[in-house]
């Protein structure tokens, strides 16, 4: 919504009427570089309170992890270094920038409680927050050439 991406919009209006589509859900290469920052300044969020809350607790319970702490804190840092990498092609605006802490409050928070109830259900939507990632980069890449 903040992004203004309506693929499924576009394509069933694009199959009626191909103008009237390009014109009402045109995306162009700023508006998708704007998207991607958005979408890597949330995908961060999963790996740093997984490894947060699995650190706390390793400690509580004064045991090893077996080196699932590191690995969901790489995740986090490898989703930041995507964000850097697109931020070096486009600057997000004011309106943006808020967008992407009220998101990111917003999915901390609810992500954090998601985390402490079922973990497993977390790692399972975060496998889909990726298989939908590598779709919407497929389209960008589809649309843009």
């Amino acid at each position: 919504l903040a992004t203004g991406y309506k693929h499924d919009k576009a394509v069933s209006l694009g199959k009626k009427d191909p103008k009237d589509a390009k014109r009402a859900f045109a995306m162009n290469e700023r508006k998708y570089l704007i998207r991607n920052i958005f979408l890597e300044s949330v995908a961060g969020v999963p790996g740093m309170v997984a490894g947060m809350l699995r650190h706390l607790h390793s400690m509580r319970r004064m045991k090893r992890d077996n080196g699932w702490i590191e690995t969901l804190l790489e995740e986090s840092y490898n989703e930041r270094m995507h964000l850097l990498t697109f931020l070096q092609m486009a600057e997000p605006g004011w309106f943006m920038r808020i967008m992407v802490l009220g998101a990111q409050g917003v999915f901390f928070n609810s992500f954090f409680i998601a985390y402490l109830v079922s973990p497993r259900t977390c790692h399972r939507f975060v496998g889909y927050l990726e298989e939908e990632a590598v779709l919407t980069y497929t389209r960008e890449l589809a649309d843009l050439e």
